[in-house]
């Protein structure tokens, strides 16, 4: 990390992470609680590559032309729907009626999305183990870690990444997280980021 002037010091010192299990080995890495410049870079330089939120807006535009609504109330509609909630009110029926019109997108969206979250989390593995563990760490050398290993290290980015400072204060009970609407053209603007799924769309092999 560069050596900074500072008049202020940072108000938290870095501290270890425990990232493993008996399974996989337990190794420390640096809890910062944020993430660099770099490591912002690093994660985002090939989130642009992956079209799982383009999908989700592609679908959410034919959802919105076959029930004449505006886009950002599809969009949600189709989240809902892939999030698995029923919804309420008018929503419900929308919803129920859009799993049975567009179940083959759902499904495909589904798919795209969880290939896209198993591939952020290597990157973001990866990320960590080179910027914060050993700068020489090649990327293709994260398909031989194990399973907890890499989710280990997605969890630490995440919570990174949203500035937790839970793990620094474990006992504040603060809640650090603000919920925001986002618009669809904001969503498009910005790297893509995959919202977790709990469809009820079974996808077969």
């Amino acid at each position: 990390m560069a050596k900074l002037p500072f008049v202020v010091e940072p108000k938290r010192k870095p501290i270890a992470a425990k990232i493993g299990s008996e399974d996989s080995g337990i190794i420390d890495v640096e809890r910062r609680g944020y993430l660099s410049a770099g490591e912002k870079a690093f994660v985002q330089q090939v989130q642009q590559f992956d079209n799982g939120s383009t999908d989700i807006i592609t679908l959410s535009r034919k959802v919105a032309r076959e029930y004449h609504l505006g886009l950002n109330r599809a969009y949600a509609l189709v989240l809902s729907v892939i999030s698995g909630s029923s919804g309420t009110g008018e929503d419900a029926g929308i919803i129920k009626q859009i799993e049975l019109d567009f179940a083959d997108d759902l499904t495909n969206v589904v798919k795209g999305l969880s290939a896209a979250q198993a591939r952020e989390e290597l990157v973001m593995a990866a990320c960590l183990l080179k910027y914060r563990v050993d700068p020489d760490f090649e990327i293709s050398e994260v398909a031989e870690l194990h399973p907890d290993i890499i989710s280990g290290l997605a969890k630490l980015y995440r919570e990174e990444e949203a500035k937790s400072v839970e793990a620094f204060n474990a006992e504040s009970g603060e809640d650090d997280k603000e919920g925001t609407e986002v618009s669809v053209e904001e969503i498009e603007k910005k790297p893509n980021k995959k919202p977790s799924s709990r469809s009820k769309i079974t996808i077969g092999d």
